[in-house]
């Protein structure tokens, strides 16, 4: 494992293990008698199996079951603070690769922003897909996915690395404060170190079309259903599989093998064999980088243990402009020396920034989605289709898109552009307290319209707020 030495800005303390006598006890309890080269390589393995399990549970979206992992309390009092942003915010870009385990060596198959708000236990998560193209960062313009391996002669590996850090910050408007990088080796080896896991398999796969590393070309896979006994070259197999099943059955496969691997973990007490840390440690010490020190990675796991699932935001941002998220396009390969990339709509970044800002600074508007209805009060006709077209690009859900009718069933029209939103409760001194805030906000920042408590019993489409557009609508959304 590769460290930078950052400077620690809280004074030293009294380690926790002499601070606190149980955990004392517990600890020569367990581990007996042990010398300080002995101790040196039990914390460094626990610290390097929580960041890598930390670092894989994040990358396929799956977090709850951390909260269960109990044993690290034991040094987790040991951790430092944290780098934040002006928000208070610690942003931090994760990147997997496949190490050996498949073509294309040095390309990074996996890039995603991590943002964690410690105050509320929440955590964004942010996908760049691997063609998205970058201009200006690194030696040349490629594909980020080609950033490291394009770099890392001239600027070194470390290096290499950072200019992620560069990239996703200019992509997402954040400030990046480190990077985790993690391959496939590190999966391989540490299920093997282990003796492998037990899975129980949901549904039988047979894929035909599994990448054969030694040729470029295919193998087939195949698993029965019911328990399995999985290697790591098996388990990574099964996590990866996907030209006959999809993304979805994958991303619960890899929870399934993870949840095996947290199991087995535990049942060879990982925590407290010396010998069983010192295989792992030494199995995975090379395939995972970063610029956190040991008691940053310390602190990040005990952020992950606090993580409540339901204040957890996941996107990606991709080439189908229908779909939330939509704000790439494929132009022609002749441009880009016959290269499939992505760019940007409009050839910069003013979309997406409006969607990351969302995503990390107005987060809690996703915890509770609203059903939305758009009415169109102009002479206008296809106003409230087109808001609605873009508005579903930034993750609000659009139901009901109609025109304004009066009591007659006519169309009615008005000047101002307003929200009305029907769940709401009065709170002190009878204020107004709605469902959802920080959607209604996000929501009048972009329609440009207050947003105003109406009476639930003229809610007639069983939504949870009405956007009228009247004649000020912003231009910005239909464009």
């Amino acid at each position: 494992m590769s460290f930078h030495t950052r400077r620690i800005r809280q004074k030293p303390r009294i380690h926790p293990l002499r601070k606190m006598k149980k955990y004392s006890d517990w600890f020569t309890e367990k581990c007996g008698n042990i010398n300080s080269k002995q101790r040196s390589y039990i914390v460094g393995a626990v610290l390097v199996v929580v960041a890598m399990v930390i670092v894989f549970k994040a990358m396929v979206g799956v977090y709850h079951w951390i909260s269960n992992f109990e044993p690290e309390n034991i040094i987790l009092a040991a951790g430092s603070d944290l780098e934040q942003d002006e928000n208070g915010y610690t942003n931090i870009v994760l990147l997997g690769d496949g190490g050996h385990v498949r073509d294309g060596a040095d390309l990074i198959d996996t890039i995603m922003v991590t943002s964690i708000d410690q105050k509320k236990n929440a955590i964004s998560l942010f996908s760049i897909p691997r063609d998205y193209y970058i201009r200006g960062i690194g030696a040349r313009n490629n594909k980020i996915n080609e950033l490291y391996r394009n770099n890392k002669a001239t600027s070194g590996e470390e290096n290499g690395f950072e200019l992620f850090r560069t990239a996703a910050g200019v992509i997402t408007n954040l400030d990046i404060h480190y990077y985790i990088r993690v391959d496939f080796n590190a999966f391989v080896e540490v299920i093997d170190a282990l003796g492998g896991v037990d899975v129980n398999v949901p549904k039988a796969i047979e894929d035909p079309y599994y990448p054969n590393e030694t040729d470029n070309g295919y193998t087939l896979f195949s698993i029965h259903q019911g328990i399995q006994h999985l290697d790591g070259e098996m388990a990574l197999k099964y996590v990866r599989s996907r030209k006959t099943t999809s993304d979805f059955d994958r991303a619960a496969r890899q929870q399934l093998v993870l949840a095996a691997l947290r199991e087995k973990a535990l049942s060879k007490g990982v925590l407290t064999d010396t010998k069983v840390l010192k295989h792992l440690y030494a199995s995975i010490k090379n395939n995972i980088n970063t610029d956190m020190t040991l008691r940053e990675l310390i602190t990040l796991a005990g952020v992950a243990k606090n993580f409540d699932s339901s204040h957890l935001v996941a996107k990606v941002i991709h080439d189908d402009p229908g779909q939330e998220g939509g704000f790439l396009y494929t132009p022609e390969r002749k441009y880009y020396d016959g290269q499939f990339v992505l760019v940007p709509f409009g050839d910069n970044l003013d979309l997406i920034h409006r969607y990351t800002d969302l995503i990390f600074n107005k987060r809690e508007a996703f915890f509770e989605p609203l059903k939305i209805e758009i009415l169109n009060a102009t002479k206008t006709s296809g106003i409230a289709g087109k808001v609605a077209y873009q508005l579903n690009r930034f993750g609000f859900n659009i139901t009901v898109i109609d025109n304004l009718l009066d009591a007659e069933g006519e169309r009615s029209f008005q000047e101002k552009s307003v929200i009305r939103y029907y769940n709401w409760e009065e709170g002190k001194d009878s204020n107004v307290i709605p469902k959802n805030p920080a959607l209604l906000e996000a929501l009048a920042g972009f329609v440009k319209a207050e947003a105003v408590p109406a009476d639930p019993t003229s809610n007639k489409s069983g939504v949870d707020a009405t956007i009228i557009l009247g004649n000020d609508y912003d231009v910005f959304l239909v464009n």
